[in-house]
């Protein structure tokens, strides 16, 4: 391990970001894929558990059950070791500590699972919303919550509770010496602004050391979002800006625009340089002294996830894919299909990388790649080409010529087409030849599906990005002239159902703002859910607008009907 890691790792102790870069020497790396495993769920980031170098876990939200969900599996098959429920998963990853894995659950607790068997153990609630994942500092899990920073022993007995006074904390914590770095926005009164923030807390006793003000920002929470803290600087990002900040005294050494968004998620950096990822589709490397641009590149979709560094490459999320990049130059050398990964990253253990994929959130795909070093581009699909693929047209022909013979493909094509799975024609030994019809809801967008391939007893499953291309330009503006109307609530408390009234009316459904609201009401009491007023646009609404009943005793009988009761 060289000094750039040594460094990371004591500064990072279990959280997400240390499995964010692994260098053991500067030559490129390859990918190859060793399992793929299909879930209808959208996957989160992949952690893991430093004692067991044969487990992984990941967090998964499941649009169908509306539920979010605990898994173990075994990295080297990918089969699941247990499965659990959890009541929502929060906006950060969790964390194995021990014999326990710490998650956040209904939007205000930390909950407590057997590592062993997936048992729940215990909760420990709070007042308001988490949206900070946790780390491991001397001893004690980490947490922060509105405008507190939290410590809990293994036990969930609280050891440390420091007040950041006006601040929305966020994202991620670490120790620096004595200190604890933490990052998220307060309000300045003279100014009536939202300001981003970069706090350093004494450890022992939650005095301000410093805080650094990075200009008016907004509260970003996914499970990767924060700052790189490496040898006593934090690489902080606000808006389309890059900081690098003294973690001795706060004070701001240099700082960088960019083009886009980079704030949704960490940057990184090792010995070299920091790397990052915009909203806007680029990515790029900057000089760890002045900031000053080393390359970049752009790409055709946003990027949403934060890079990660394995030796001499960088692995970049985007365009349905992943990328590995020469670090040094930006060349891109290897593209692998993966799919969306709006809530994953690219996250390392020994020598895989995990990433949570697919087409969610009922489309997941959760990957394992094995990374080797050299370039070689050693995957079973050969090549692949299509043409169709337009959203005027009905049916898309995708051609794949494997590397080796197989008797069976077959394509499963959900994502964009209303077809079950089809089954390849194969013309010779390698090629086969799908025909998919295509939907009429589709979108200009990349979609990759996924491949099963037979030979006798013998399976495997890969993946093809496809995109999908708009032919006719769209108006810069439209009316939606049915909806161009005014909507009047009966009661003050009936906003939401007047604007459902006026939309099922369009349809030819006449439903009275009471009875809708009877029907969210009791949707939100019998599911017990205890985020259920949070949900209730989001997940209820929906549930309610698909139905046809006119009324809550017509609701009823058909949830009744359809077994459709909320567990």
């Amino acid at each position: 391990m060289d000094e750039i890691s040594k460094c990371f790792l004591e500064s990072v102790s279990y959280m997400f970001r240390k499995n964010l870069v692994h260098i053991s020497h500067s030559d490129l790396v390859s990918l190859s894929i060793k399992w793929i495993k299909k879930y209808p769920w959208l996957i989160r980031t992949v952690f893991f558990d430093y004692e067991d170098d044969t487990s992984a876990y990941v967090e998964a939200y499941s649009e169908k059950k509306q539920e979010y969900i605990l898994t173990k599996f075994n990295q080297i098959t990918g089969d699941i070791k247990w499965q659990t429920h959890v009541v929502n998963g929060g906006y950060g990853t969790p964390i194995v500590f021990k014999n326990l894995v710490f998650c956040l659950n209904s939007f205000d607790s930390i909950a407590a699972y057997n590592k062993n068997n997936g048992k729940y153990l215990f909760n420990r609630k709070f007042d308001d919303r988490i949206r900070s994942s946790m780390n491991v500092i001397d001893g004690y899990i980490w947490f922060s919550h509105t405008s507190h920073l939290i410590a809990l022993d293994e036990n969930g007995k609280i050891i440390h509770d420091f007040h950041v006074p006006n601040a929305f904390l966020y994202g991620t914590v670490s120790k620096y010496q004595d200190e604890l770095i933490i990052i998220g926005t307060k309000y300045i009164q003279d100014e009536n602004t939202s300001n981003k923030f970069i706090w350093a807390i004494d450890k022992k006793n939650g005095n301000k050391l410093f805080e650094v003000n990075l200009g008016v920002g907004s509260i970003i929470s996914t499970d990767t979002s924060g700052f790189w803290l490496q040898k006593g600087y934090i690489y902080a990002s606000n808006n389309d800006k890059i900081f690098k900040i003294s973690a001795q005294n706060g004070k701001i050494v240099w700082q960088r625009k960019v083009n886009g968004n980079v704030h949704r998620h960490t940057v990184i950096a090792d010995s070299q340089a920091v790397y990052y990822t915009t909203l806007k589709g680029e990515f790029g490397s900057l000089k760890l002294k002045n900031g000053t641009v080393n390359w970049k590149v752009n790409i055709e979709e946003g990027i949403i996830t934060p890079p990660t560094v394995i030796n001499g490459s960088l692995l970049i999320i985007g365009d349905s894919s992943i990328y590995v990049v020469d670090k040094k130059e930006g060349l891109i050398y290897q593209k692998i299909p993966t799919g969306h990964s709006p809530y994953s990253a690219a996250t390392i253990f020994r020598n895989r990388v995990f990433l949570g994929a697919g087409e969610p959130p009922i489309n997941g795909l959760l990957f394992c790649f094995e990374f080797n070093q050299g370039v070689n581009n050693n995957l079973e699909i050969s090549q692949d080409f299509y043409v169709g693929n337009t959203l005027n047209s009905k049916k898309l022909q995708l051609t794949i010529e494997t590397k080796n013979n197989w008797d069976e493909a077959i394509i499963d094509p959900y994502v964009l087409s209303d077809a079950a799975e089809i089954k390849g024609q194969k013309i010779g030994n390698n090629i086969f030849v799908f025909q998919i019809p295509l939907k009429n809801t589709n979108i200009n967008s990349w979609y990759t599906l996924s491949i099963k391939l037979k030979e006798k007893r013998q399976i495997k499953i890969v993946t093809t990005a496809i995109k999908i291309r708009r032919t006719d330009q769209l108006p810069r503006k439209v009316t939606l002239s049915n909806f161009n109307k005014i909507a009047n609530e009966s009661t003050p408390f009936n906003s939401g159902s007047a604007l459902t009234q006026m939309i099922e009316e369009e349809y030819g459904k006449k439903i009275s703002q009471e009875d809708f609201r009877d029907i969210i009401d009791y949707l939100k009491k019998t599911s017990k859910w205890k985020d259920a007023d949070f949900q209730t646009w989001r997940l209820l609404l929906k549930r309610a607008l698909s139905s046809p009943a006119k009324d809550l005793n017509e609701f009823i009988k058909l949830e009744d009907e359809n077994d459709g009761h909320p567990e």
